[in-house]
């Protein structure tokens, strides 16, 4: 079968348990699954059985669940994998046995080493992360002490929003949770 669709990003979604209201709902402007974020075209395809908690915890048994959908989005012509949790890269495990066939980077903190080869050297790059207790230095891609250095790890850890996901009915995103904790975060930043 050939397929007619246009190349497109492909996100690897978590489960949420929630039906949205309406079908189909625009993504918000900026967020990873909304195409003008990156004025390119994104599909997206939820991995059975990963929810917050388990991810967040690299469950073994998500590996296959997660070779699954990135199989899925890949017969749908996504020539490049993320997902929406950087916890993923771990819980997913054998993805990258997928990669010899296209790009599968899982995980964002996996760009950061590239991400800060384009800075220049004293600058750093803050990571705001779901669970600081999870958050190992594995994830973060860099093993040069220099390079961690220029990582600063931010958390969201006990408040609204990080209760609310690890709800199994994970409630709709409360924007303003979210929007609380970066302006909390940025007030904490030392600034030049």
């Amino acid at each position: 079968m050939t397929s007619q669709a246009e190349p497109s990003l492909g996100v690897l979604l978590l489960k949420r348990g929630v039906q949205p209201l309406r079908p189909n709902p625009t993504p918000l402007a900026g967020s990873l699954t909304n195409p003008a974020t990156f004025n390119f075209p994104v599909i997206s395809e939820r991995v059975e059985g990963a929810w917050v908690e388990n991810v967040v915890r690299s469950d073994p048994s998500l590996g296959e669940p997660y070779i699954v959908a990135a199989r899925r989005l890949v017969d749908r012509d996504a020539v490049t994998i993320s997902s929406n949790c950087g916890f993923s890269n771990s819980a997913s495990g054998g993805c990258s046995s997928l990669a010899e066939s296209f790009r599968a980077d899982v995980s964002s903190p996996l760009l950061l080493p590239a991400l800060l080869r384009q800075l220049p050297t004293p600058a750093k790059i803050a990571v705001l992360t779901y669970d600081s207790s999870h958050c190992g230095e594995d994830l973060l891609g860099v093993d040069d002490l220099d390079t961690r250095a220029r990582i600063v790890i931010g958390v969201i850890e006990g408040g609204k929003f990080w209760h609310d996901e690890l709800k199994r009915r994970a409630p709709p995103v409360d924007i303003a949770a979210i929007d609380s904790i970066r302006k909390k975060e940025e007030d904490q930043c030392v600034k030049p």
